[in-house]
């Protein structure tokens, strides 16, 4: 996934405190053969990549709020 598509679905889902449900469903919306079988793998792995950058901007944004809370 490129980071570019990510920053459209996170923003489409709610930011960066939404629930990996609300991302995945948000990356659902956007897929047009969302329940071919052929596709499930390269699907479950965008789908990876995608989360995994979900969970790298919530470290992120936590990591600063606690820097900026100590201020």
């Amino acid at each position: 996934m490129l980071y570019s598509q990510y920053l459209r679905l996170e923003t489409l889902a709610g930011g960066v405190t939404c629930t990996n449900k609300e991302f995945i469903k948000a990356c659902h919306s956007v897929l047009k053969n969302k329940f071919s079988r052929e596709e499930r793998e390269a699907r479950h792995a965008w789908l990876r990549d995608g989360l995994a950058y979900l969970n790298k901007s919530r470290n992120l944004y936590s990591d600063l709020r606690q820097r900026l809370a100590s201020f």
